[in-house]
């Protein structure tokens, strides 16, 4: 597969700003909100008490896009770099 395909597959997979995505932590199944997509990851708001429980400062996370799943896509599709 030429490497223009590779990325526009990669680009598809991406979750979107205010997608609802589910990831795994220490064993356990996360939701949260995706506030920022980057390049490799994204930047997901989770509850507070989930932050609480794995000791984060704030309720936002770090997820390569391999290790979540989109599981409510959002309505209005905004991806930003």
């Amino acid at each position: 597969m030429d490497s223009l395909v590779q990325n526009e597959i990669m680009i598809d997979e991406k979750g979107k700003i205010g997608d609802i995505v589910e990831f795994e932590r220490r064993g356990l199944s996360i939701l949260g909100k995706v506030s920022m997509v980057r390049e490799l990851s994204c930047i997901v708001e989770i509850d507070e008490e989930v932050a609480d429980f794995f000791c984060y400062e704030t309720p936002r996370t770090v997820v390569r896009h391999e290790n979540y799943k989109v599981v409510r896509p959002s309505s209005n599709g905004s991806v930003v770099y």
